[in-house]
């Protein structure tokens, strides 16, 4: 299956909280980005993207609009 990105998250904080919220509605994600945001954050702030299964994307983004509706 493909995954796509759902959204994009200068904070890992955020990013984490999503990624739990997706974990207890049933939506799998995985974190890209998220070490060399650590690493380098010194220097730029870099993305860290969350991906989903393009098949939870529609599901998903309703979940982003209701935990997240400023993003």
């Amino acid at each position: 299956m493909k995954t796509v990105i759902l959204t994009t998250f200068t904070d890992s904080v955020k990013a984490h909280m999503l990624q739990d919220i997706l974990r207890n509605e049933g939506i799998e994600s995985v974190l890209q980005g998220e070490v060399l945001n650590q690493v380098l954050s010194y220097m730029q702030s870099f993305d860290i993207r969350v991906l989903v299964l393009e098949d939870d994307l529609e599901r998903a983004k309703i979940i982003l609009k209701e935990s997240f509706p400023e993003e």
